[in-house]
């Protein structure tokens, strides 16, 4: 039996979540990083797959869930988890829940938990926090009791079908030539392809996610979200969700 963190994690935070939930099994760890990973994967039905996707605009983002569905499940448990920045899960964890089960896995628990917003800093300072932590590690005591019971999910979860529609940020990410060291780890890093591989200055906003994945890596902080877009939306955005939401937990 082993543990399989699957997760898609551009700015650090959803990976931190999925290690917190392992780290309470005493199995081996196995970690797939859906911001790298593009082949498929089958699981053995003895496998216990912890699942966490962060969320876009209410949805799973469309590549982390086009990735996902390449891993088959054949039986293996998993627990269900989307990771949000304190603003709204919508239809996300509902989607991600199908998505599992399409996929033949046998779906136990399902939760959302908060982390820091990775576009909008002002949001969800410092969570998850120890108060979250500590929710975090009591659902998953329950849910290694579920999977040694062999008892499935229950709970109904949240969320409408058909989901929400995508939605398409209309921010745009610049890069400060005068201080990238064009070292290409944001071309390496991009699931989209959006970064030229001759060019890491530039991105092609029309295919880019928005998922921060090339902010978050750039060791010289030379990429950012810029313009009067995002400086309107930004001071808005962060008023309307100053008030902090919970983890919701489902078994």
């Amino acid at each position: 039996m082993t543990i399989i963190n699957i997760f898609f994690s551009p700015s650090g935070t959803t990976k931190k979540v999925a290690e917190i939930m392992s780290g309470n099994f005493s199995q081996e760890k196995e970690n797939c990083d859906l911001l790298h990973f593009q082949s498929e994967k089958e699981l053995s039905n003895d496998d216990i797959a912890v699942v966490v996707m962060p969320v876009f605009a209410g949805r799973l983002p469309k590549t982390a869930c086009e990735r996902l569905s390449k891993i088959k499940g054949n039986d293996a448990k998993a627990i269900a988890v989307v990771n949000y920045d304190n603003a709204h899960v919508s239809d996300a964890l509902l989607e991600l829940v199908d998505v599992l089960s399409d996929n033949d896995f046998n779906v136990v628990a399902a939760a959302s938990t908060v982390s820091h917003h990775s576009i909008f800093d002002g949001v969800a300072v410092g969570r998850p926090d120890d108060e979250d932590i500590s929710k975090i590690n009591d659902f998953t005591v329950k849910c290694i009791d579920k999977i040694e019971s062999n008892e499935s999910l229950k709970a109904d979860i949240p969320g409408n079908r058909p989901y929400t529609d995508y939605k398409q940020l209309p921010f745009t990410i610049s890069c400060d030539e005068s201080v990238c060291a064009f070292c290409y780890d944001c071309v390496n890093v991009c699931p989209e392809n959006a970064i030229p591989d001759d060019d890491p200055v530039a991105t092609n906003l029309d295919i880019c996610s928005r998922c921060t994945a090339c902010i978050s890596i750039c060791p010289e902080d030379a990429r950012s979200f810029t313009g009067d877009a995002f400086e309107a939306k930004k001071v808005d955005f962060e008023k309307a969700n100053s008030e902090r939401k919970e983890p919701e937990f489902y078994l």
